[in-house]
């Protein structure tokens, strides 16, 4: 007679051994379904101990295969290397049949040292993914905290969000070249502060990818200046309607204008070859939102330019993010995001804010 336990045990056995000499990405995907195929069977057969054998055995495989997905050759926007004629080095998450939620928490317990995995394994009480996932996150927040980071001062663990406080013409300098989507931000309007739009358009033409776009807000008092400022460093492509309906229009008193909207110009750098965009994007009607800070924009006014301009996945930037709006938008909507300020009280508002955003989706 068969004995049935005897041979699940053999197996699990068998593929420890060939998780241990997996040299590809493909070969420990095969192993993660066996030990889900075995789990499966020991569950059915009412075994703990055979099914906490296969659920080791699958964490492991996990594990094992965040560290492929980690050394995968990825350009600066996350996705995989191309060769001239444009074919992928490498597969694809879609043709390996793996989710981008997969990937991203197989990576995150990839990064869990060996020696506190093994400790896991050993000793918790209920092994899961949620909680290896868990435990990977108290590692990150602890690896915030040291001096490391170099003024990161929120990060979580794929890069899917940074805040730096201090002046973004020094920050951006530990920017790498051309490794930026987007830059979308709303600086200072003031006559004074103008020689700040000839700073962030230098420093876009630096650190924006051939192709990526610099939108920014602005007054129109002194547009005719800020568009020649620009002009010296990147194309332009063209001006964007910022609407904000409803009966709390600014007042300029010395043009004698009630303004319900403002230009957002558009610029790039080389060649633009994304999507078609259309040219009107609005706030909700009287969604006046200064909770956080004077010269705040609004939830929904940001959504809709960053949804409108943008696409899930890629990389923003925002040199003045004040209280975070951009940041916290950008996020919801599955982007990924930068921003920078100078004054220290607005960042801390800018973390808690965006940290919440983070806490949403975890």
């Amino acid at each position: 007679m068969v004995d049935e336990t005897a041979l699940v045990d053999a197996s699990i056995m068998d593929a420890r051994r060939a998780l241990d000499n997996a040299r590809s990405i493909i070969d420990t995907l095969d192993i993660r379904d066996k030990a889900v195929a075995l789990h499966a069977y020991a569950t059915a057969r009412k075994s703990d101990e055979m099914a906490q054998q296969a659920l080791d055995l699958k964490l492991r495989a996990e594990r094992k295969a965040g560290g492929f997905l980690q050394e995968m050759p990825k350009n600066s926007g996350g996705r995989p290397k191309k060769t001239p004629d444009n074919r992928s080095v490498v597969s694809t998450l879609d043709k390996m049949g793996i989710t981008h939620k997969e990937s991203s928490r197989w990576q995150r317990i990839a990064s869990i040292p060996e020696e506190r995995f093994e400790d896991y394994l050993v000793n918790a009480t209920k092994k899961t993914q949620s909680a290896l996932l868990k435990e990977a996150k108290k590692i990150s927040s602890k690896e915030e905290q040291t001096p490391e980071n170099n003024g990161a001062v929120l990060k979580d663990y794929y890069e899917t969000v940074t805040i730096i406080e201090g002046e973004f013409q020094q920050v951006c300098k530990e920017l790498k070249e051309n490794s930026i989507d987007y830059i979308i931000t709303d600086p200072p309007y003031g006559k004074d502060y103008l020689s700040l739009y000839e700073d962030l358009a230098e420093t876009a033409s630096r650190i924006l990818k051939d192709g990526g776009s610099l939108f920014v807000l602005t007054g129109q008092s002194y547009l005719p200046e800020i568009i020649k400022l620009i002009n010296s460093y990147l194309k332009y492509n063209w001006t964007l309607a910022y609407l904000t309906p409803g009966g709390q229009s600014v007042q300029l008193w010395q043009r004698k204008v009630n303004t319900f909207w403002k230009p957002v110009l558009w610029y790039i750098k080389g060649e633009y070859e994304g999507k078609w965009i259309g040219d009107v994007t609005k706030s909700d009607t009287n969604d006046n939102d200064k909770r956080f800070m004077g010269w705040q924009q609004s939830e929904s006014g940001m959504g809709d330019l960053v949804e409108r301009v943008t696409n899930p996945g890629e990389l923003i930037l925002d040199p003045f993010m004040g209280s975070g709006t951009t940041g916290v938008v950008a996020l919801r909507l599955g982007r990924r995001f930068i921003g920078i300020d100078c004054d220290p009280e607005i960042v801390n508002i800018a973390k808690q804010r965006i940290g919440g955003v983070l806490a949403e989706k975890s």
